[in-house]
This record gives structure tokens, sequence and C-alpha cells, in this order.
């Protein structure tokens, strides 16, 4: 079983993934502003050649910036007051403006178009090689030559003809942004499309037989889910319903308030605790009330074992991006940090984020990175 349930009042709305009657996922958008995935017609306002970039006026307070790599991929003249179109790859942290890349990507349900490169790649979480290659067969009988793409997940359940119908109306999203481009001399720089919604993309990432149920407490967004749904076939497939109290079955609200705090306990006694930090995400596991009963070193592979299962969920659950560093408890046995390795990656897999594990550091600490699914900054 798996639903959306959303929460929405005049500030922000909390969106959550529910997967057997427990919250996965759980996002909080407020009102403030957020610009990445957002498609803009920017002007080039300043070139610094020392640090090979330049800073492009996209209608903000602060300019963004980008590399000038980036724009000799798509053969584009550098000079100033010309305009480009561009996609924020980064929100603007305090005092530096937002990262910008010309490599444009639309997403659709099945998938993600890049029309400024030739390449088709896949999800890594599509691991059937014999899969991977008749999906990419299907993507280049339908999608011009010269134009990429990924194939997400969701593509591995959808039929050819769902495929076909994700890329002709991307490549349609991609010729009116095109149009426009040419045709628009002033007012310049302007928004050109709008790609950051998180809730749309939770939708879209999540559509299938299983997730066929959407619950908000408010009606007037329910008409705009509803909408949207039309727009992507998907309203025979996923019913909007208003529930007053969304978050009042399975706990839900017990849950989401636990996230206000760092130390969570596991079933065995120990607990971890989790400190955020502005370079990383630090996570510490505690054996706490766990002693065991005879062999030191299998209390201490079960408290590790549980810890592995929890850091996995939480987060995914608080969305936790970047660096994340896990000291678990030192084990003696090497065969045992093996199969906790093994174990961790195989919960992460659950994860719908990129995840890296990198292993475990001269210090035992297991350090990951993790892609944000949405970036509030």
């Amino acid at each position: 079983m798996r639903e959306i349930r959303i929460k929405v009042d005049n500030n922000e709305k909390v969106a959550t993934l529910i997967e057997n009657y427990n919250i996965v996922e759980r996002y909080i958008i407020n009102s403030q502003e957020n610009l990445e995935g957002n498609i803009y017609v920017g002007v080039i306002k300043n070139i610094i050649p020392g640090i090979k970039a330049a800073f492009v006026d996209i209608g903000k307070n602060k300019n963004a910036f980008i590399h000038f790599d980036d724009i000799y991929k798509i053969d584009e003249e550098i000079k100033l007051n010309k305009k480009i179109l561009v996609q924020v790859q980064k929100n603007p942290i305090k005092q530096k403006g937002a990262k910008l890349t010309t490599n444009i990507k639309l997403t659709g349900r099945q998938i993600v178009l890049m029309p400024r490169t030739s390449f088709i790649t896949s999800s890594r979480k599509i691991e059937d090689d014999a899969k991977k290659q008749e999906l990419k067969k299907i993507v280049e009988k339908y999608i011009p030559s010269n134009v990429g793409a990924i194939i997400r997940t969701s593509c591995t359940s959808a039929t050819e003809e769902e495929i076909k119908q994700d890329i002709q109306r991307l490549l349609q999203r991609w010729e009116k942004i095109q149009q426009e481009l040419a045709e628009r001399e002033s007012d310049l720089p302007y928004l050109i499309e709008e790609n950051n919604d998180i809730i749309k993309s939770l939708i879209l990432g999540t559509a299938d037989a299983e997730m066929n149920k959407i619950i908000t407490d408010n009606e007037e967004f329910n008409k705009e889910l509803e909408h949207f749904l039309k727009i992507y076939n998907l309203a025979d497939k996923v019913k909007v319903e208003f529930e007053k109290d969304v978050f009042e079955e399975y706990t839900m609200q017990k849950e989401l308030n636990d996230l206000a705090n760092n130390k969570i306990w596991l079933r065995c006694g120990g607990y971890i605790v989790i400190d955020k930090t502005e370079a990383l995400t630090a996570i510490d596991v505690n054996s706490g009330k766990c002693v065991g009963k005879n062999n030191l070193e299998d209390t201490i592979f079960k408290v590790n074992s549980e810890a592995a299962k929890e850091i996995a969920k939480q987060i995914r659950l608080r969305d936790i991006g970047g660096i994340i560093v896990i000291d678990f408890i030192d084990m003696k046995e090497d065969n045992n940090k093996t199969k906790l390795l093994n174990y961790f990656e195989e919960e992460t897999k659950k994860d719908r984020a990129k995840v890296q594990i990198e292993g475990f550091s001269r210090l035992n600490l297991l350090e990951l990175t993790r892609k944000q699914m949405y970036v509030k900054e």
C-alpha cells in the first residue's frame, strides 16, 4: 500500500509518502522561494576569466553564476549582455548566487528529457541489464537522434505507448521553450518554466499500481492536483480525496512530531543521534540499554544492524543531503563489518534519491553522500 497525504495551510504544505502505513518521505514546502529546476532566459552581466565563470541576471536580487565549460558545451559565445537559456542547478546560499547550467532537464513520468545532449542513460536503480537495453531501444525509437534522456525507474512498469506519450509531451514542452526563446526579445530576463514543485515530482516519481491515492485537507488544492493528473494521463489511475485530518491515521502525527528530535531509540535498547552541521551530517550509534547476554561482538552487531536500518529510514524521511558520516560501534570481526555494509546498502536501495556509499574510512567511519530530493535553502 502506498499513498500521498498532504496538509495545506496558508504558509506551508506538508507532503508525505506513505508505504505500508508508515511515513517514508516528508517534505515541508513553505512560502520561501525555491529556484532549483526553474528555467530562465537570463542575460550575461559579468565575465570573470580568472575563475572561468560568468554572472547571469535571472531577475533575482543576486546574479547567478555559470562556469565557462558549461556554456562551451552548447557552443555558445560568451559575451556581455547576451541572452542565454539556463536552468537553476543549485539554489542561492547566503552570499552566493544560484548556480546555473545550460544542460536543460525536463522531467516527465517515465523519462527525463535532456534536449541539449545526445546520450541515453538509465537510472542506476534499474539493475536488470536486459531490461535496460529493452527500454533504451524503445526510447531511441521515439526520440530524435540529437536529444538525450534519462530512463527513470518508473519506466520499467510502463507500456511502450505510455513511454511514447511521455516523450512526446516532453518534446512539445521543449519546442514551446525554444519558440518563446526565439520570439521574445523584450522584458529580459524572465522565467520561462517553473520546474521546482516537489509535490508534482513526488506524484510523477511514485504513481504506479501501488500508489493510487492522494489525500489532502484542501478542496481547492485537490482541483489543482486533478488538473495536473489529467495532463499526465494519470486521472484514471490516481484518485484525489479530501480528509479533514490527513495525519490522524496510522499514528502519523506522532511520527512527524518525532522528526523534531535528533535522538532516535532502537527496539534493542540502543539509539542513534543525528547532528547536522554546515559541512556534513554526523550520525552516532550507541548501545544504550542494550547489554546483551553472552557474546559482546554479537550484541554490537545486533545494535549496529538495527541502527543501519533506522539510519537508512531517517536520512530518507528527513531528506538529509550532502556528506553523511556514520560512527557505528566498533566491531572486531571484519566479516561482521562486511555484512553490516551489505545490509546498509540494501536498505538504502529503498531510497528514491541517489545514495553513494564510499565505505569505511581509516577511522572506522562509514562515509556516504546523498542527493537531496527537495532543497529548501
